[in-house]
């Protein structure tokens, strides 16, 4: 729908549907079908009492927690500047800078958001809050500049955790790993980042910021 021709990407307004690396198309698909999956599923035995509350069940290996999130982290430069799909694009240093940015903006976010809950920092919220970054960059993270990158991820940092807020207490589903929201969610957002923070400087692409309001409509649809 988006990549290819697809019916999204003719939209008339704007550039149509843009989608850098995959916000919408790989992430928020990726975390709605999560979210049908982990319906149909069911939560784990001891998630939700009897009144419908329910009980954290810490992850039982913070380490692997943290040396996957590094591993994701260290992918998302190719899977974001790979997407440029020629390594002589100059482009990609734009596109990296960016990426690297987001996420290490939406860890500090979601690590600050806690402290003023709780008063400790949560390395897992911490963790979650880094790729919520990743993924909300993913799809302007070649038509934004770098000062924005740092917005889209503390943004996006911050709807995971209000989206992780709302499956659980909300929709009454389990979600272990926060995939719906760290992937839905904040896909969703990167979606419409683009229509907000895109400066015209690559691809024709120019949103709010950059005074073009037909952008947001096309990236609203998608």
């Amino acid at each position: 729908w988006v990549w290819g021709g697809g019916w999204l990407s003719d939209l008339p307004f704007g550039a149509g549907a843009v989608d850098f690396a995959g916000s919408g198309v790989v992430h928020a698909v990726g975390g709605l079908v999560a979210l049908a999956g982990a319906i149909m599923v069911g939560p784990r035995i001891g998630k939700f009492n009897a009144d419908g509350t329910s009980n954290d069940i810490p992850g039982h290996n913070i380490p692997y927690v943290l040396i996957g999130t590094f591993i994701l982290f260290f992918g998302w430069f190719g899977f974001n500047a790979g997407s440029t799909l020629s390594g002589t694009d100059s482009r990609i240093a734009t596109i990296a800078t960016n990426t690297l940015l987001a996420g290490v903006a939406g860890a500090v976010a979601a690590m600050y958001i806690q402290m003023v809950r709780s008063g400790k920092a949560d390395l897992p919220m911490s963790c979650n809050g880094a790729l919520a970054g990743l993924v909300g960059i993913t799809a302007p993270c070649a038509y934004v500049a770098p000062w924005a990158a740092v917005v889209i991820g503390t943004v996006a940092a911050g709807i995971m955790m209000a989206s992780v807020r709302f499956v659980e207490r909300g929709l009454k589903v389990d979600d272990p790993v926060g995939a719906v929201s760290v992937h839905g969610a904040a896909g969703l957002w990167g979606l419409l980042a683009v229509g907000i923070f895109a400066d015209g400087s690559y691809g024709g692409v120019s949103g709010l910021i950059a005074g073009e309001a037909e952008q947001i409509l096309s990236q609203v649809i998608s």
